[in-house]
Parts: structure tokens; sequence; C-alpha cells
């Protein structure tokens, strides 16, 4: 480096008045007591730069740049950092004026208060190439390691304003290594690079027993940045292989305490440890570019807390925000002109804070805690993009963050103490092996497997205490990711993508307390959301492609615990957890091309969980309200084309949990142990629909779901007043437009298999004795709606195949679960097989065509024992032989179908079927002048119908009842609705009727609605 340069730096820092703070400017080789106290301001900054390496070529020449090792410090150190721990480096104007203040009555006029800030940015370049015009060729292997000690220790117990320490110890390590970069060349580079940066260091204090004393403000950062492994060619080419490997630490833990003090041994840790990084991309225009890399980046900020207001005033308090999470964007690839290949692997580990222990014992608005721990990994890597061009990309990605951690403290015999309030977001964002192309070529390729974790587990207690330990959380865990996208405009691409990815916040708040007054409450708000877009295909005049795997678990809070013995507005719990994923995948949407879409989803997602309190012996203790929220929102399976050929194929399992249990007691209290909760399950399912114009589509779906709104509640409350109450508002809604096909003029093909649970709260039980006590009510409230396997042809083919089983469970529904498809009328299938004004519907158990000339087998007729009326069948000429094991009458006449509603010897009605209005409605149908012999009586002697008689069919077990025929909509001239009039069993709640008339609904074809309608709706 230049001279002057290097002088006007230094300059810089002089001038900024750092010397006068008391900066160290001394040689780190100094003679230095390790055992003196801290000076009372210590400023220090360092930029340690290293190059080697790296090579410039131009039409003129190829050079090698000189080799730089030098340090740019207000410590004027000479050469790197040195690696050893060396104890503080104190400016000799304050440790000479220390040493002149000894003996005299202002030798403690510092007390031990230290101001401390060290900022290093150790700068490592190495092994790159540069060619304009020309070629070049660069290697490297190089090494940087440096170290700052940051650790204090003093002391302020027994003293007013001593012993505080404001700390900063950070750490902004930068490599720049292995990067190639060609304009009208070639560069080429083969790099090994390492750097190792550290800093920090515990923190030790004391105010016991004073007053504004032992305090700390601790900021330890450990930031690096990466930029390594990158290709860029424009009219060149640049290869690039690297090896890159980042170690960044600001580790050390904050002690001390507040103990029988006032507004003493507070604590505010600040956490940093995020990475930056840009790493093995190539880009190309009207060139090469092709990079082989692999980085690693770690960073450690921060430590444990541990402090003391145990007894004490405005004590012992905590205010602790972290933030981890690498921000990369790795081996991603763009070429327009030109071609650019990215491979890469990419490991991130990162970690900010840790363990928070205080306490607030006897105290006032002591030992209390708010955290803000952040987890925010976030990465670009494994897309390629081309406008004209080949943009190839394969990226491995592995990443691990983590902020914050457990916090324990008490807040028993104390006022205002023991508290925690925590913010814990942990989310995961990627955009990941995505392909988009003009014209061109593009393949996004991406293995991505990432875990986000914040906060942990959350104790206090609040015996004898006022507003004292209280939690107050609000776990926050959504990843957001865009993934295996694939699109294109006249051109071919590819994303792919396989991904594991784990997100949780917080975990299990847990408060006690006897004799408490507003104390141990708990209020949390856990959300787990999942917005996730993946394997998704779109195509206009080209080819597109994705195989795409996904594996997320989401995890947002724990399940509470409280309690609120013989407290006062004490051990309550207010939950308000929600779960709602949005995911939009493996669908296929191509205008005049060829599209596969491949799209596999496990995704496991809770928040809250089980509520547990007591109020026992209290007022208005120990109640708890729980209002969970749980969906299950997926749009997956689709396939639409246009004169193209699309399929789209999907596997999916999907648990989505909010809520649990929730127990209480209320014994011999008041107004406690009550229980009041809101439970939403919705569940929207639209998987596997197709729609072909002039092309061919194809759907495939096996779907398997799970959406839980709470469960089951159980409190009592014997000799209590107003206690022991349950009152629920259970909602379950399901709605599924599902596994339909439209053909105009193509062919449009769904298999889907759909399985679903949606459940809405659960059992509730209550006991008790006492005013106004152990009292239930409920409110339940259902709804499902389908519209699936409804082929809509336009002079095209459409074809619906496949099965489902959905199930709803609201409230305390007894029994064998109910599917919520209706049952009941069974109509034949096909717009040429719709009834006929001389046909009446089949019986099930019966051949579907039932000859009048003779009886039916009685070996058939064992199917309807108990349901079809078989003694008053007439069977004049039936062999006795034959005969079923029960005996039936013999009619004396044949029995005569009249035309006036009599029917004879048959009964009128077959469970629940009216039979007689059936045959009332066909009265309208005979052709004029027909006289009431005019159908064919009953039995064998009567000539046989022209065509086959299909009776409807009987209901099953837990069936709806079957439908009449009264109703409005006609089909082939017979009256039929297949909603008309639907009435629950006694032990069932009525499904809603879907308006079939609606002109919403007008231009559904009546034969493919029925066909459609059996055993679905």
């Amino acid at each position: 480096m230049q001279t002057w340069a290097k002088r006007g730096l230094q300059t810089a820092f002089v001038t900024g008045g750092l010397l006068m703070l008391g900066t160290g400017i001394a040689s780190a080789q100094e003679n230095v007591d390790p055992d003196a106290a801290p000076p009372a301001v210590d400023v220090a900054a360092a930029v340690p730069i290293k190059a080697d390496q790296n090579k410039l070529a131009t039409p003129v020449r190829e050079v090698t740049l000189p080799k730089v090792d030098r340090t740019i410090s207000t410590d004027r150190v000479t050469g790197v950092v040195p690696t050893r721990t060396a104890a503080p480096v104190a400016n000799p104007l304050v440790r000479q004026t220390g040493e002149r203040l000894q003996g005299t009555p202002l030798q403690n006029v510092v007390r031990g208060n230290t101001i401390q800030a060290h900022v290093d940015v150790p700068i490592n370049i190495c092994g790159n190439a540069i060619a304009v015009l020309a070629n070049t060729q660069a290697t490297g292997d190089c090494t940087q390691t440096t170290h700052r000690d940051g650790t204090i220790v003093t002391d302020g117990a027994g003293q007013a304003l001593a012993g505080n320490v404001v700390a900063v110890n950070h750490i902004l390590p930068v490599q720049i290594t292995g990067n190639a970069i060609a304009a009208g060349g070639n560069a080429t580079t083969d790099t090994d690079a390492r750097q190792v940066s550290t800093t920090g260091g515990d923190i030790t204090t004391n105010g016991d027993k004073g007053a504004i004393s032992g305090n700390v403000i601790a900021e330890h950062g450990a930031t690096p940045v990466q930029i390594t492994g990158n290709g860029v060619g424009a009219a060149g080419i640049a290869e690039a292989a690297s090896t890159a490997d980042t170690f960044a630490s600001s580790e050390g833990d904050v002690l001390t305490s507040g103990k029988s003090s006032s507004i003493s041994g507070n604590a505010v840790p600040v956490a940093l440890a995020p990475l930056a990084e840009v790493n093995g991309n190539a880009a190309a225009a009207a060139g090469n570019a092709t990079t082989d890399s692999v980085q690693a980046g770690t960073a450690y900020a921060g430590g444990k807390t541990d402090t003391n207001g145990d007894p004490a005033t405005l004590a012992g308090n905590v205010v602790a925000p972290a933030l981890s999470g690498p921000v990369t964007v790795d081996d991603n690839a763009a070429a327009a002109g030109g071609n650019a290949t990215a491979v890469s692997e990419t490991t991130n580990e990162s970690v900010a804070g840790g363990i928070i222990h205080t306490f607030g014992d006897g105290s006032t608005a002591s030992g209390n805690i708010a955290g803000a721990p952040i987890a925010l990994p976030t990465s670009a890597g494994g897309n390629g993009a081309s406008i004209v061009g080949n943009a190839l990309t394969d990226h491995a990605n592995e990443s691990y963050s983590k902020s914050g951690g457990e916090a324990y403290t008490v807040g028993d015999h104390s006022v205002l103490s023991g508290n925690i309030a925590d913010v814990p977001p942990a989310t995961a964002i990627d955009v990941c092996g995505n392909g988009a192309t003009l014209a061109g070529q593009a393949a996004g390729t991406c293995e991505n497997d990432v875990k986000s974790i914040t906060s942990g587990y959350q104790g206090t207690t609040g015996t004898d205490s006022v507003i004292s330990g209280n939690i107050a959380s609000t776990p926050v865990a959504t990843p957001a990711e865009v993934y295996g996208l694939a699109a294109t405009l006249g051109g071919q691409a590819t994303g792919s993508a396989d991904e594991v990815k784990e997100v949780r916040s917080s975990g299990t708040p847990n408060t006690e307390d006897d004799h408490g007054t507003v104390s141990s409450n708990i209020v949390t708000a856990p959300t787990a959301a999942a917005p996730q877009v993946f394997a998704v295909t779109a195509g206009l005049v080209g080819n597109t492609f994705s195989d795409t795997s996904n594996d997320t678990t989401v995890k947002a809070g724990n399940n509470p615990h409280a309690t609120g013995k013989k407290g006062s507005v004490a051990g309550n719990i207010v939950q308000v957890p929600t779960s709602t994923p949005a995911q939009v995948f493996a669908d296929g949407v191509t205008l005049v091309g060829n599209n596969v879409t491949k799209g596999d989803n496990a995704t496991d997602m809770k928040a809250g969980g089980d509520a547990i309190t007591t109020g026992e012996k209290g007022s208005i203790a120990g109640n708890a309200v729980s209002a969970p929220v749980a969906t299950g929102t997926q749009v997956l399976g689709w396939s639409v084309g246009g004169g193209s050929n699309v399929d789209a194929f999907s596997t999916n399992s999907l648990s989505s949990v909010a809520g649990g249990d929730v127990n209480s007691n209320g014994d011999q209290g008041a107004v406690s142990g009550n229980l009041i909760g809101a439970q939403p399950a919705v569940l929207p399912a639209v998987p596997g629909n197709t729609v072909a114009a002039a092309g061919i589509t194809n759907s495939d779906v096996v779907s398997d779901t799970k959406v839980i709104s709470g469960d089951d509640s159980y409190t009592s409350a014997d000799d209590a007043s107003v206690s022991g109450n349950l009152v629920h508002v259970p909602a379950n809604a399901f709605a599924g437009v599902y596994a339909d096909a439209v053909a105009v003029a193509g062919n449009a093909t769904t298999v889907t298999d759909k399985s679903s649970y949606t459940q809405a709260g659960g059992e509730m039980l209550t006991e008790g004795s006492g005013p106004l006590t152990a009292r239930e009510m409920t409110v339940p409230v259902e709804a499902a709606a389908k519209l699936a396997r409804i082929p809509v042809e336009v002079v095209g083919q459409a074809v619906t195949e496949g099965a489902d089983n959905d199930t709803q469970l609201t409230g305390e529904d007894a029994g064998v679960l109910r599917a919520t498809q209706l049952k009941g009328l069974e109509l034949p299938k096909g717009v040429d097989s719709l009834l006929k004004a001389n046909q009446v519907p089949a019986f099930h158990g019966l051949d579907s065509k039932l000859p009048v000339n003779k009886l039916p087998n009685p070996a058939d007729l064992t199917a309807l024992t108990g349901q079809l009326p078989i003694a008053g069948l007439p069977t004049s000429g039936l062999p006795t032989s034959k005969l079923p094991t029960s005996k039936l009458p013999l009619a004396q006449e044949r029995s005569s179908l009249p035309l006036n509603g009599g029917t004879g010897s048959i009964t009128p009605n077959v469970q629940g079927l009216p039979l007689a209005q059936v045959l009332q409605a066909a009265q309208g149908l005979i052709p004029a002048g027909a006289t009431g012999r005019s159908l064919p009586s009953l039995p064998v002697t009567a000539p046989a119908l022209p065509v086959p008689v299909q009776l409807p069919a009987l209901p099953t077990e837990r069936s709806l009842p079957t439908l009449p025929v009264n109703g409005p909509a006609s089909l082939s001239g017979v009256n039929l609705n297949p909603t008309q009039g639907l009435a629950p069993k006694a032990d069932e709640r009525a499904l809603p009727q879907l308006p079939l008339n609606n002109p919403a609904l007008a231009m559904i074809d009546p034969a493919n609605l029925f066909q459609t309608v059996t055993g679905s709706l």
C-alpha cells in the first residue's frame, strides 16, 4: 500500500478524536500488568490487510500485484494483530494519570467504570485473476489469522456509580479470494483460502449493595463477509476453482450482580452473528463463465448472561437482542448470449446469544427479562437464468442458525419482578433451484438443508408477589421460500430442489405461584406459517421440467403451564396459536410446449400446545382462554395446457395443528378454573384439477391432510363459585374443488386419491358444586361442500378417477367419525345413461336389470335383510324350495302397480325412501290415454318392462337419509333434487345443502354433476 494512503488513514483515526478518548496507541509488545484495573476509556480499531498471489493482465503486460501484509491500526501494530491473548493496552496518558492519582483523594474518581470499543476489520485478498484483452492465471494458498482480547474485569460493589461497563467487541473479517474476471480475454484461478478472526471475552463486574453500579451494555459482534470463487466472463472466458473458509468469533459471557442495590446489576447484551456471502456465482455476457467452489462460514457472538436483583430495586434486569443467520448469494448462473455454469457447496453456522439467568426475589421491578432473538437465514442459490444463452447450476447448501436461549428468573415475594417478555421470530428465506430462460436454456438445481431456531424454555415464579412471574411471548416460526420453479419463453427451463427445513421459535412457558396477585399469568400467541411455492412450472412456446421435494417442520411455542393457587388474578392463561400453511406446488401451466412437474411434500406444523393451569382456592385464577386457528391451504397437482402436453404428479402429507388440550382446576375458588375456547379448523382442498385446450393434460395426486384446532377440555370446581365452567365454539369448515377435468378439443385426465381429517375442539368434561359452577355450553359449527370429479367436455374427452375419504370431527361428535360426503341417490353415469321416462332407479343388492317376468334370485335379497319389506312382496308362482329361510306369505292374486298412488302390497317406504312419491312422480310420464293398467303388474305373470328397472341405492350405516323426488330440479322428466329436504338422523347434525339451481351453477351439465355428486358431496 502506498505510504501516503497509510498515513492518511492513520491521520483520519487520530483526528477523529480517538486519541483524546484514551485510545491505546502502543505496541502490542509493550509490557502491561495483566492484573491492572482496566482503563476508563479504551477505544481501538484495526484493519489488518493481507494481499497475495493476485494477477492482472492487460494487452501491455501481465503482472502479479504487490504483496501486502500490514495492519492499519490505532494501536500502531506493525503486523497482523497478535494471535495470542494479550491484556488490554491502556493509553499511556490514562495510565500515567491513574498512577499520579494513587494515594490522593481523587484516586477513586473512575470507580471502575469502563468504556471499551474494539472494532477490527481483517481483509484477505488472495488468488484473484483479472484479464482485460489478455490472458492470466492465478493460484493462491493463503491464510489470515487475527485476534484481539476484549476481556473486562471490574467492580462496583458497595459504591455508587461504580463498576459500570459499556463495551463493543466487533470483528468484521472480509475475504475476497479466488475470483476470476475476464473482459475480452481469459482469466483462470485456483485458490484455497482460510481466515480466522476472533475477539471478545467475558465481561465481569458487580453492583451489589451499590447504586447505579455494575450495569453492563455490551455488544459482541461477528459479521464476516465472503466474496469468493466467482467467475465473470464478458466477451471472454472466466474459470474459478475455489475453496474458502471463514471463522469469526466474538464470544463472551456477561456476569454481574445487583443484590441489595438500586438500579444496579442490569445487563443489555447485544449479540450479532450474521454472515454475508457472495460466492461461486457465474455470469457470462457473450462469453463463458465456469465456477467450482466450496465455501464455509462460521460466526459466534455473545454467550450467557447471569445477573441478580435479589433483593433490590430496578436491579438485575436483562434486555437481550440477538441476530443470527447467513445472508448468501451463492452458486447462481446468469448468461446473456453466452454460457454460465456454477457448481458449489456452502456450509454456514451462525450462533448469537445464549442462556439468560437472573433473580428478582424480594425485589421491586427487578429480575425481569426481555428477549428479542432473531434467526434469519436468507439464501439465493442454485438459480439459473439466461437470455439467448445457457445457464446451469448445481448447488448444495447447509445452514444452521440459532439466536438466544433459555431464560430463567424468579419473582417470589416481590413487586413487578421476575416477569419475562419474549419476541423470538425464527424464519428462513430461500430462493433456490429455479430456472428461467428467454430463447435459451436454464437449469437450477439445489439441495437445501436449513435449521433456524430462536429462544427456548422460559421459566419464572411469582409466589407471594404482586404483578410478578408473568410471561408474555409471541413466538413466530415462518419459512418463506420459492424453489424448484421453471419458466420459459421460447426455450427450455428446469428447476429442481431437494429441501429439508426446520424452523422453531421459543419453547415452553412455565410459571408458578402461591398467594400471588396478578402474578404467574401467561399470554402467548405462537404463530406457525409456511408460505412456500415450489415445483411450479410455466412455459410459453417452450419446455419446462421440475422434480422437487419438500420436508418442512415448523414449530412455534410449546405447552404453556401456569399455577395460581390461592392467588388473585393469578395463573391464568391466554393462548392464541395459529398454524396456517400456504403452499402452492406441483402445478404446471404451458401454452404450446411440453411440461412435466413432480412435487413431493411432507410438512409438519405445530403452534402452541396443551395449556395446563390451576386456580385452586383462588380468585379469578387458573382460567384459560384458548383460541387456536388451524388451516391447510394448498394448491397442488394442477395441470393446465393449451396446444401442449402437461403432466403434474404430486404426493402430499400435511399436518397443521394449533393448540391442544386445556386443563384447569377451580376447586374452592371464585371465578376460577373456567375454560373459554373458540377453535376454527378450515381446510380448503383444491388438488388435482386439470384443463386441456387442444392439448393433453394429466394430473396424478395422492394427498393426505390433517388439520386440528384445539382438543379436549377438562376442569373441575368443587365447593366453588362461578368456576369450572366450559364455553366452547368449535367451527369446522371443509370446502373442496378437486379432481375435476375440463377438456376443450383435447384430453384432460385426473387421478386423485385424497384423504383429509379436520378436527375442531374435542370432548368437554367438568364437574363440581357451587353456584354457577361446572356448567357446559358448546356451539358447534360445521360446514362442508365439494365439487369433485366433474368432467366437462366440449368436443373433448375428460376423465376423472380416484377416491376420497374426508372426515370431520366437531366438538363432542360421538360415535364413528362422520364422512363429509352425502349418501343417497346413485344415478347412472354418462349423458347417454340418464334415466329414461320408463326407468326408475335400482336398489343396491339387486341386479341393475330387474326382469319383472320372474322374481329376483332370493340370494340377492339376503343383503337387504331388514331394509327391503320382503314380507310384502307377492310370491305367487315361486317354488317353495326357492324360498328364503324366513317364510314369505303367498299372494292370492297378483298385485298391480296402479297409477293412483297405491302400491298394492308393497310397503310405501324403504328406510326413508318415499317410494310412493317416486311412483306418483312417474305417473306423469305415462303416455296420453294410458289407463290404470298401463304399467305392468307384479308378479311373474306380468310382461317385462321395455327397459331394465333401476331402483335407488339403499343407504348405508350413518348415511344421511335418502332423497325425496318432490324437488324442483328435473331430469328426463323425473323430478329429482338430491339435496332438497335433506334431514339428519337423530344423532347427527345436518350438513349444508348445495344449491344446484343457483345461477352460479347453471352452466354445469346435470349429467356430469350427478355423476360426481354420488358419494362425494
